[in-house]
């Protein structure tokens, strides 16, 4: 024999204590910020109290299931949690027979309570503040006690169907992994977490899932089709009912079946792959260290040391310097990062013959910082005035536009991307060390590497380049893409929020490490600060951001690189075009 528990409620549960999580973690967010935030009102204190408690006990928090067992026992929940009536104190879908004995059937007043509860999810009545909630129960509540029989015998039969391990169902989330421990020790959740003593149940303890909702509804299929309890094939037509509600028999009428569609988003290959994000976001970086010349500064300064026109001796960046001459054959040249920016943002400067370009990025860009950036500043009331065209900008218009960037960056990451990446990041380290190293800024009189690189394109390279926006970009532009890849999850879910909007709002009540560095693990009020930099440097006006930030159709892209067909090299061949291979 196994505990019956009931899974659906169980699952109920979870959300349940999922939501008040969220909501004391707020508030405890406000009260570690009160130097700033002002903390707690008196109010608020009680509540976050009262949450913490709830959240320790094993005590069920669902409102829906506490209302019906309210009703069905006339009593006020308060009362019933006293524990003088433990058959009505459901612990993560345990009842109290369930709690003292694995031998014992559901009680009379638990499969009241449980059928009830089927009931009205079946009818989607699960909303206690409606004004027909109390009337619902009590129809649903006649229903059940018209075909107790049918219930019962229903309960009786699928008890032993469905045999699976408690932990099996915390893995697979329709379980708290609380109910470990909730009959015995039965201490506090905090106090029986680092217990010794075997636990009941334990993880590995076997159970009976039963769904009170299915049971509800192969019950009244049963009533439509005119099934007693005293029919003879009754154990026959209710496995017969259960194959019918779940599509188990072919040929079964439309009627006795419920659509469930597919999940495609599981069937295909996922078309954000993050390595190669990874890769195109160094990429990206070196790439607004190039529009700088931050490359070809260092090249002029290599040059100069050759032809003995720096006054620099023995010492540290002679050393580097003369490395960096000597290895030049075996490093990755502009030509060959042109070409790679030209694959990976169609920037110009690549060689069309070495790779397609990748046309789609810039307006894809501008549509992510446009769509995060428009959602931020609607969130603040004085903003969205102060803003010429007022809009909404929802989360789904900020998920859409982070896919569509992210799948395009992908499918451009592949290849030689993740290796050149790791050599120009290795390059990019080593110039700002000998960039900023006191012998060199010292021969050019310059205070930090960037008058370095200034007095260098000014005096050698034809003019002097805007090094506060490229860096800008530079820096921003890889906390952005790093956060898309960081975020692969979310922009790939159907549903659920994209962007975390306290976060945003009150970025003071979320602590951050003082080691945490955004371009690795960038938070959401990160990406907000980034689009916004980029935004401003790059001099894009407020019209064009609300603009951008209105949804267009994805482009097509393919997940993968897809190579042309060789019937078409053939006929582009006879054209007289050539392409490579």
């Amino acid at each position: 024999m196994s505990r019956i528990l009931l899974i659906d409620l169980a699952e109920r549960e979870l959300q349940a204590r999922a939501r008040l999580k969220i909501r004391a973690d707020h508030l405890q967010a406000v009260e570690n910020t009160k130097e700033t935030s002002g903390g707690l009102s008196v109010d608020q204190q009680k509540e976050l109290l009262a949450l913490r408690a709830a959240l320790d006990s094993d005590a069920p928090v669902d409102e829906f299931y506490r209302a019906v067992a309210s009703q069905i026992a006339r009593k006020p929940w308060s009362e019933l949690a006293g524990g003088k009536d433990p058959e009505y104190v459901l612990k993560y879908g345990l009842f109290g027979s369930q709690q003292t004995s694995m031998e014992a059937d559901l009680g009379v007043h638990e499969r009241e309570i449980a059928s009830v509860c089927g009931l009205l999810q079946l009818d989607n009545l699960t909303d206690t503040k409606n004004a027909r909630f109390v009337r619902s129960v009590a129809e649903a509540q006649g229903e059940y006690r018209q075909n107790i029989e049918l219930f019962n015998a229903a309960y009786a039969q699928f008890k032993e169907r469905s045999v699976v391990t408690v932990q099996s169902q915390i893995d697979k989330g329709s379980l708290s992994a609380s109910v470990i421990g909730c009959i015995r020790p039965d201490e506090s959740i905090a106090q029986r977490v680092d217990t010794i003593d075997k636990q009941v149940p334990s993880s590995d303890e076997r159970i009976s899932a039963v769904s009170a909702r299915t049971t509800a509804q192969i019950v009244r299929r049963l009533v439509a089709d005119r099934v007693t309890p005293n029919d003879t094939w009754l154990s026959s037509r209710l496995e017969t009912a259960f194959s019918l509600l779940t599509g188990a028999i072919d040929g079964a009428p439309p009627s006795a079946l419920e659509i469930d569609l597919p999940d495609l988003e599981v069937a295909v290959d996922v078309d954000i792959i993050k390595e190669n994000l990874h890769a195109v976001q160094a990429i990206y970086f070196s790439y607004q260290l190039e529009e700088m010349r931050m490359y070809q500064v260092v090249e002029r300064i290599v040059e100069l040391f050759r032809q003995g026109l720096l006054p620099l001796g023995r010492g540290r960046v002679g050393d580097y310097l003369y490395k960096y001459y000597q290895k030049a054959g075996e490093r990755i040249t502009e030509s060959e990062r042109r070409d790679l920016y030209f694959r990976c943002f169609g920037a110009p400067g690549g060689n069309p013959g070495a790779g397609e370009p990748n046309r789609d990025f810039n307006e894809l860009w501008l549509r992510f910082l446009s769509a995060v950036s428009s959602f931020a500043r609607q969130l603040t009331v004085d903003r969205l005035l102060r803003s010429s065209v007022p809009m909404a900008v929802s989360q789904e218009q900020v998920r859409k536009a982070g896919r569509d960037l992210g799948a395009n960056l992908s499918r451009n990451g592949y290849g030689i991307a993740y290796n050149a990446a790791i050599e120009m990041q290795q390059s990019i380290l080593e110039f700002r060390d000998v960039l900023t190293d006191p012998d060199l800024r010292n021969v050019f009189g310059a205070r930090d590497m960037w008058q370095v690189i200034d007095l260098v394109n000014a005096n050698y390279l034809g003019g002097t380049r805007n090094t506060h926006r490229f860096r800008t970009q530079s820096r921003n532009g890889a906390i952005i893409v790093r956060w898309i890849a960081n975020h692969v999850q979310q922009l790939s879910n159907v549903a659920g929020p994209v962007l975390q909007i306290d976060q945003i709002v009150n970025p003071q009540m979320f602590r951050v490490d003082p080691d945490h560095k955004p371009t690795v693990d960038p938070t959401d009020w990160d990406l907000v600060n980034a689009c916004e930099q980029w935004l401003a440097v790059g001099g894009v006006q407020d019209q064009s951001v609300e603009q951008y930030a209105q949804p267009i159709e994805a482009p097509i892209t393919s997940s993968r690189p897809i190579g042309m067909p060789q019937f078409a090299r053939d006929a582009l061949d006879a054209a007289g075009i050539n392409l490579p291979a």
